[in-house]
Parts: C-alpha cells; structure tokens; sequence
C-alpha cells in the first residue's frame, strides 16, 4: 500500500468515526422529541408505562382530536402569533438603531453605556419580574398582549449582536458615505441597514424561538383564557386539580413546535450567522 493510498483509508475512517459520533449525538438529542411524537399517539396509560412502549397499542388520534376540539386553541394560536411578532418587529428595529449607535456613533458614555447594559445579562429573568409586573400593572396593561410584548421589544443580547455585526464592516465605506454628505441617519438606513440583512435575520429568528415558545411571562402577566398564548393556554386546558392530561398536552407541543421548526430549517443559516458574528471584533 502506498502511503497516499494509506492517507485516504485513515482519511476515511477519520470520516467514518467523526459521521458515527455525530450521528450518536443527534439521536440523543432527538430521543425526547421521538418519544414526545410517539406518545401524542398513545393512551396515557401506555405512555405512562415502565419500561416505556415504542409502539402505539392502539394507535389513537384521541390527544389530537381533544386539542382541536378546544374552542379557543385557534385564539390562543393567534395571540401567540401576535405576540411573536411584536416581539420580532420591535427587536429589528429598536435593536439594529441601538447597536448601530453603540457601533458607529461617538458620544459620552457611550462604552460605559453599553457596559452597563451587558452587565444586565447577569441578572437573572426572575429578579426583574415583579418590578416588571409593577409597571405594567401601573400601565394598565395586565392581561394584554401588547402590554406582555412591551417587555421584550428590546433585547440586551439582541443589542450586542447588532453592535458586533456593525463594528465588522468596513471604516471605508462610512467615510465615503461621510464624503458624499450622508448623515449618521441616512448611513443608517441607506448603507448600514441593507448590509445587516444576516445580522437582522439570526435576530428575528432568536427573538421568534424565544417569544413562541415563552410560558412564565404569559403566565403571570395574562389573567383571561381568551388571553392566553398557547402554551399557557395548554396548560390550563388539560390540567385538572389532582391530576393533568399530559398526552393531550404532549400533542398540542408537537403542533405548537411545527413552526419553530420549519423557521429553523428554512433559516438555520441565519442563527449560524448569529454565533458568528458574537464571536466577532469586540
């Protein structure tokens, strides 16, 4: 054997052992999801069972048929969605003006600024909630879906990958810019805007995971069913005093999981982007 012929067998088993570890590592991580799809499928009683059943004995769309027999699951769908989409909406604007500023913009303070807001990433959510109930209660906005998005339109993480992703373009372009006229303002919106399209993706698509898939927020901020967003809303739908549905629950996961999955799959790029531009000039 030659050695370039020895080269492409170690080669190919590097290959080999590398595709066999991440495969072993993508079924563990997918196993809760696997048996979460399986037992939408079941009876409580068999989901229940120890050791667990892999197979439907006897396959039932009962968990299914529960949840959309539910009359306010498509409200909740749409609160859910709504506040989604305040909470995208405010994050790409609020937080691409506030990382350009933090980026391109010279004023006083401006370090110590935006130190003091990443020392916020610190603080855990639960210190903040009862100031934040505090407002928002003084706001007249409990039990309001826009008063709940009002607490995360801007997010300090959120503000951070901006401001990363604007500090890595080019000086050069800025000061043409300058040299032609353009003020802060319009490098905004004609230059810095437009080429921050993969920044403003990996945050929508955080922001999005994030907000669809919130339960303590719209837990202790929304008071009527009517209000609710789906997952709370599953919660209070399938849990009874002494005992709770789960496998109606399990099934309505599923369904409220689909989206998040396929915002992942078409646009898995941007979150790649994400974590790279974090990892970014400082």
């Amino acid at each position: 054997m030659t050695p370039k012929e020895k080269e492409r067998l170690i080669r190919r088993i590097w290959i080999i052992i590398t595709y066999v570890v991440l495969l072993t590592f993508a079924f563990v991580y997918l196993m809760p999801f696997i048996r979460s799809l399986v037992a939408s499928f079941m009876t409580w009683a068999q989901a229940s069972r120890y050791p667990p059943e892999w197979i439907p004995n006897p396959f039932t769309l009962e968990n299914y048929q529960k949840l959309f027999r539910l009359e306010l699951f498509p409200r909740w769908i749409r609160n859910t969605a709504l506040y989604a989409g305040l909470i995208v909406a405010g994050n790409v604007m609020f937080t691409s003006m506030a990382g350009y500023a933090f980026a391109r913009l010279k004023f006083p303070g401006r370090d110590v600024i935006f130190s003091a807001l990443l020392s916020l990433l610190m603080i855990p959510m639960f210190v903040t909630l009862v100031p934040n109930y505090i407002i928002i209660y003084k706001l007249g906005l409990i039990d309001n879906i826009f008063g709940l998005a009002l607490l995360g339109i801007t997010n300090v993480s959120s503000i951070f990958l901006m401001r990363q992703y604007f500090m890595s373009l080019s000086n050069e372009i800025f000061e043409a810019a300058r040299l032609d006229g353009c003020g802060p303002i319009k490098a905004f919106f004609y230059i810095a805007l437009p080429l921050a399209k993969p920044a403003l993706g990996a945050v929508a698509v955080y922001q999005f995971l994030g907000s669809w898939n919130a339960f303590i927020g719209p837990l202790i901020f929304l008071r009527s069913p009517e209000n609710f967003t789906l997952p709370v809303g599953l919660s209070f739908a399938f849990q009874r005093a002494m005992w709770t549905e789960y496998t109606p629950i399990i099934a309505g996961s599923l369904v409220a999981s689909a989206p998040t999955i396929i915002l992942f799959l078409v646009l898995n790029k941007y979150l790649i982007r994400g974590i790279v531009v974090t990892g970014g000039k400082g």
